[in-house]
């Protein structure tokens, strides 16, 4: 029986500012290294100077133009966040996101979508990033389920199968009305 459902943050609760600047690089080793550099940020290893010094000297790219263009305003999945307050009452609901700093708490959603969340953990206060089985275990301590009775959702396919690799059903997030069609076929055949 299902009873949390654990949201992605980037690219499902918002825009994916990181993704689109990966896909804009022309060379595959470099949106490699990058990507590297961004999992050990998430993890808390590199401070975000050590960061963006790191993604300039790999990509090209001014350390100042990767920070404004990271930090441009991020559309918010309003409809998603309303369904979810839908779901609130009858299962948990958790978040689990590879972020290097407080920002969704801080930035992004309201002390009143904060609170759509019994859970979040956040991949620079745990030490490790998705798809390590690690944090997928540790978003279920949390909410005091099994991995069997989870939905895990994200926009990356390799982060959703990592989640159905330990137990959890998943459901590779693409746009809200394909996420909520099924979601709710997963949870009508509890």
């Amino acid at each position: 029986m299902i009873k949390a459902i654990i949201f992605d943050c980037f690219g499902v609760l918002t825009a994916d500012k990181w993704r689109e600047f990966t896909a804009s690089l022309p060379d595959g080793e470099a949106v490699q290294r990058a990507r590297e550099l961004n999992h050990q940020y998430d993890a808390g290893l590199l401070t975000v100077t050590q960061f963006l010094d790191q993604v300039e000297e790999v990509t090209g790219r001014r350390a100042s133009e990767i920070e404004h263009q990271l930090d441009n305003e991020t559309t918010k999945n309003t409809q998603l966040l309303e369904y979810i307050a839908t779901l609130k009452p009858q299962y948990k609901i958790g978040l689990l996101s590879n972020i290097g700093t407080n920002w969704i708490r801080d930035s992004f959603l309201t002390s009143e979508e904060q609170r759509l969340f019994d859970e979040m953990v956040l991949s620079f206060e745990v030490g490790t990033t998705k798809p390590d089985p690690r944090i997928y275990q540790l978003a279920c301590e949390k909410l005091d389920i099994e991995p069997s009775e989870a939905i895990f959702t994200d926009d990356i396919t390799e982060y959703c199968e990592a989640a159905r690799a330990i137990g959890m059903q998943a459901v590779h997030y693409q746009h809200f009305t394909q996420l909520k069609t099924e979601l709710e076929s997963i949870l009508n055949h509890k």
